[in-house]
């Protein structure tokens, strides 16, 4: 009951507003005559140079300028971002400095899942946030899960996941990740199947290319990509059984948040078209589509955010690809997972109060959503929901520098109520 007090009161009244990073005077006036970075030691300085809106030989506008900051902000890389404009004497020129101050960005993480049940899933969870110096993403996973018994959750799994964003300083984005699995593991790169109980392996394959444009600090991205999975299966009496899982997808997006570390402002949407098909040799034969939309409003150092999302699959196979529900991302307070089925939709609503002493927080959220049927998603009776508080500790010189801790009590329609713990280095959302 103490720690339940401590949050409230973090929520409602730590911290006082401190405005948004950057002054939005007039500036002075002239041509840009060279422009400095400096502070980035591991970051190449082209990654910098190509948020700027700026250019040698352009007239300086203190708006570009700011906006320029903060796409560097936008980046993740950095906790401290400012800038400095100084005339160059007998002339109307000015001399543009950019100082950053690097988080660290190299992250390797152990993990650790006990569930309900008393299943334990132990491993470590190694992430490169800027990957040679060029703002490129690097994941290596590795997890072993003991089980209780024969009958439960065993098996191990690995995955490598690396993006490449503005590949060789084009428009385009390009993301490649391997994952493998063994027994009651999920696939681990992609998770679009879970592998049985047994003699199981799954092996994936995930490849997608984006082109992307900019207006301002937004994003635009526009793109597709591929999975190619596969399942085989041993049971008792020996015999083999094999499955392709393969698609197709195009996803296109709009980004418009700009971070301030700890609190963010903006919106953005997304969808996401994906088809299973026998044509790609799938076993699975079915027609996905997901959309969502979020808001960040800020007020100082507070923010109120808002997630809506939805989807349905349609096709022979749509149940075997649909949607799973349950869990710190989605709906917390139930086990992970644990609400499936051909449709779904999901909201959440979370608070996040100023931060007490420059780096501790607190949040209150909301979570309610289904998945199942096109019927069970218009029946009150099958909707899940769980509410709660939490803890946020913010790590400024850390990529993803955002502790939380979150208490849930969720109500499940088949499983009924139940508090849950979640831990992790992000923001849930």
């Amino acid at each position: 009951m103490r720690t339940l007090v401590i949050i409230v009161v973090l929520c409602v009244t730590t911290g006082a507003a401190i405005a948004a990073p950057g002054d939005e005077g007039a500036g002075p006036s002239g041509v840009v005559d060279a422009i400095e970075y400096r502070g980035n030691h591991r970051t190449k300085t082209k990654v910098l140079a190509r948020e700027m809106l700026l250019q040698v030989g352009d007239p300086y506008s203190e708006e570009q300028f700011q906006a320029s900051l903060q796409r560097i902000r936008n980046l993740g890389l950095y906790y401290r971002v400012t800038g400095e404009v100084v005339p160059v004497p007998g002339t109307d020129r000015l001399h543009l400095t950019v100082r950053v101050k690097e988080k660290w960005s190299i992250l390797p993480l152990p993990e650790l899942d006990i569930s309900d049940e008393g299943n334990v899933k132990a491993g470590i969870n190694y992430t490169d946030y800027n990957f040679r110096g060029e703002d490129q993403l690097l994941q290596v996973k590795v997890k072993h899960a003991f089980g209780t018994d024969s009958d439960t959750e065993r098996g191990d799994s690995a995955s490598v996941n690396l993006d490449f964003r503005e590949l060789r300083d084009s428009p385009y984005d390009f993301s490649v990740g391997l994952g493998w699995a063994t027994d009651g593991e999920a696939a681990a790169s992609t998770e679009l199947t879970t592998t049985g109980e047994g003699e199981t392996t799954s092996v994936d394959l995930d490849l997608e290319i984006h082109h992307f444009t900019r207006d301002g600090t937004s994003r635009r991205r526009m793109g597709g990509g591929v999975t190619i999975n596969y399942v085989t299966e041993t049971d008792g009496a020996g015999t083999e059984d094999t499955q392709w899982v393969n698609s197709v997808r195009f996803t296109h997006s709009l980004d418009s948040v700009d971070d301030f570390n700890y609190t963010f402002a903006g919106h953005r949407w997304d969808y996401t078209v994906e088809l299973f098909t026998l044509a790609l040799g799938s076993n699975a034969d079915a027609l996905k589509l997901d959309l969502g939309y979020q808001w960040y409003w800020k007020f100082g150092q507070q923010n109120v955010t808002a997630r809506a999302q939805t989807g349905y699959t349609i096709g022979p196979d749509a149940s075997e690809v649909g949607f799973e529900l349950g869990g710190g991302r989605s709906v917390r307070g139930i086990e992970k997972d644990s609400i499936s089925g051909k449709g779904m939709w999901l909201g959440n609503l979370e608070y996040r109060s100023p931060r007490a002493w420059n780096w501790l927080g607190g949040a209150a959220f909301l979570d309610a959503g289904t998945a199942g049927q096109a019927s069970d998603l218009l029946d009150p009776g099958r909707v899940a929901a769980g509410g709660g508080l939490g803890l946020r500790v913010y790590i400024g010189r850390l990529v993803q520098g955002v502790v939380r801790l979150d208490t849930a009590y969720g109500y499940h329609p088949d499983d009924g109520f139940s508090t849950k713990l979640y831990f992790s280095l992000k923001q849930p959302f």
